[in-house]
């Protein structure tokens, strides 16, 4: 939530997230008054990104590609897709911690990477979770907005 929201999203908007992950992940974008938008997955079980091309319209704001199975999603397609559309990439890396895509560490490719630490993750802290971003601004505006 708090990505989405330093991201600028909110009501009226929409989000595309692929249709295999956890409640959460369109969870979180009505939580910020946006629509989330449902994507077919590739055999990979993550974004299909040609799916997602069909989907956008005026009032998309960002995608939300998840990482599946410790293998990171097409991260170039899914770039490609967000810079022909304007649109914000937070990745979902629940399930891809120390993950990579073409040499570059998940958390470092995209605009924000959101982590989960619940007790079935690879990492676990029995709740909580990590935000990672090189948008310093970015970064300033999920500072404030984590401070209850």
């Amino acid at each position: 939530m708090a990505a989405l929201a330093a991201a600028g999203v909110g009501p009226g908007d929409q989000v595309i997230v692929p249709a295999y992950t956890w409640v959460s992940t369109a969870a979180a974008v009505v939580a910020v008054g946006a629509v989330p938008v449902i994507a077919e997955v590739d055999d990979s079980l993550t974004l299909d990104v040609a799916d997602a091309e069909t989907l956008v319209t005026d009032r998309t704001r960002a995608v939300i590609p998840v990482h599946m199975r410790g293998a990171a999603a097409d991260m170039s397609a899914v770039l490609e897709l967000a810079g022909r559309h304007d649109l914000v990439v937070i990745e979902d890396a629940a399930h891809c911690l120390e993950g990579s895509y073409r040499g570059k560490k998940v958390g470092t490719i995209s605009d924000m990477t959101v982590f989960s630490f619940y007790a079935t993750k690879n990492l676990t802290t029995a709740e909580g979770g990590m935000l990672t971003t090189n948008d310093e601004a970015l970064a300033d505006q999920v500072r404030v907005l984590s401070l209850h």
